[in-house]
């Protein structure tokens, strides 16, 4: 009996994670899941700096889901610096939330964690990434072929 609950409280953990990801292959949907992670970022670091770290674990998860959600736009455009890029930075959005999970959070650590964060999502910025004439964020042209 045990088991079978077990197995069935792991098929709903699994089924949960696979409904959560959104299979990311155009340039329009990366678009727009970026454009989500961008405002939980600026929220995140608000968050930190104001110490509300249950504020902070929502949006970093908002952050990450954006990130995993990216992963497959660049499997697909065949991109491995660019996945090397998001595999890093989930790494690193890991570390932080670990860090913020903590029953007593360090706010210096929290703070130098969350700059990592930042460090790891602007190296795929500086290759991938530009600015339009609104100052968003675009994919670069012609950094993904065709």
């Amino acid at each position: 009996m045990r088991v079978r609950v077990y197995a069935g409280a792991v098929l709903f953990a699994w089924s949960a994670v696979v409904v959560g990801a959104q299979k990311v292959t155009t340039p329009e949907e990366l678009d727009k899941v970026m454009k989500k992670v961008g405002p939980a970022m600026q929220a995140t670091q608000k968050a930190v700096g104001a110490g509300a770290f249950a504020d902070v674990k929502t949006q970093i998860a908002t952050v990450r889901q954006g990130v995993l959600d990216s992963q497959n736009f660049w499997i697909e455009h065949k991109r491995d610096d660019a996945l090397k890029f998001n595999k890093d930075a989930l790494a690193k959005i890991d570390a932080f939330d670990q860090l913020v999970s903590a029953e007593k959070v360090d706010p210096a650590a929290a703070a130098a964690s969350l700059k990592a964060v930042g460090a790891a999502c602007r190296s795929c910025h500086q290759v991938y990434r530009a600015t339009d004439a609104d100052n968003n964020f675009i994919l670069k042209p012609g950094s993904i072929g065709g």
